[in-house]
């Protein structure tokens, strides 16, 4: 199981109003296809559970056509390991319509840890999940940089108090609603006649139901829009950046 693949069928929830799938539908949609991967190899995050070991996201990169896929129709999810470091682990994706047109792709990277020090371990560790990982599919990744990153001002504040509907079953605030809230809180009129084409996401801490979080909105020339959320001591917990064009 080198490269993995699944077929979805749009949902109206992940739709926008142009009748189009969302940009926060293609996370859904990722994490329920690397879940399934993992699941299958039985290296998922809760089949590690019983070593004392879990899955825990860093960061996040997609790259959006300008027509995304219409309602009704299907998507097909591509998956696969794409390089394996000391310590992390990237996950490539690739979307295709039911042309097989490439209408989304990008990478994720992730670690494996400690569930009771929290700190990473090596994945290779873990034969089963090395099993899953052909040289030939090997991708560098360079490191992606958040405009104004550790400098940030921001020029518009959001308050957001985390609902126990947005924490998965490890209790904390789940991937996609830091991207949900992200894309709540940027002014309509920044984005206005343009589509979102890129989406990137640093995950740094976790966030638990009952956390008040801060949302700081930075609009640049050119349609980036960053978007930095923080525990009111001012810890970022995630950077989002989008752009729009």
């Amino acid at each position: 199981m080198k490269r993995y693949f699944y077929e979805y069928s749009l949902t109206v929830a992940d739709i926008d109003v142009s009748n189009r799938m969302s940009a926060g539908a293609v996370l859904s949609y990722f994490q329920d296809t690397i879940a399934r991967f993992l699941s299958e190899a039985r290296v998922s995050a809760i089949d590690l559970l019983p070593e004392g070991r879990t899955w825990m996201i860093l960061g996040f990169h997609g790259y959006l056509d300008e027509q995304m896929p219409a309602w009704p129709g299907t998507v097909q999810v591509e998956v696969f390991l794409s390089e394996i470091t000391a310590m992390k682990a990237y996950v490539d994706y690739v979307f295709r319509d039911a042309q097989g047109n490439v209408f989304a792709q990008g990478t994720s990277l992730w670690v494996m840890i400690d569930i009771h020090t929290r700190k990473p371990v090596p994945c290779s560790e873990v034969e089963r999940f090395m099993a899953q990982y052909d040289p030939q599919n090997r991708v560098s990744h360079p490191r992606y940089h958040f405009f104004n990153e550790g400098k940030f001002g921001g020029t518009a504040k959001t308050e957001h108090r985390v609902t126990r509907l947005e924490t998965d079953f490890n209790g904390h605030m789940n991937n996609r609603d830091y991207l949900r809230l992200a894309l709540s809180v940027i002014d309509p009129a920044a984005s206005a006649g343009r589509t979102i084409r890129e989406i990137h996401l640093k995950f740094l801490q976790e966030c638990v139901a009952g956390e008040m979080l801060d949302c700081l909105c930075d609009v640049e020339e050119g349609g980036e829009i960053t978007i930095r959320i923080a525990k009111p001591d001012g810890t970022p917990a995630c950077l989002v950046s989008t752009v729009w064009r």
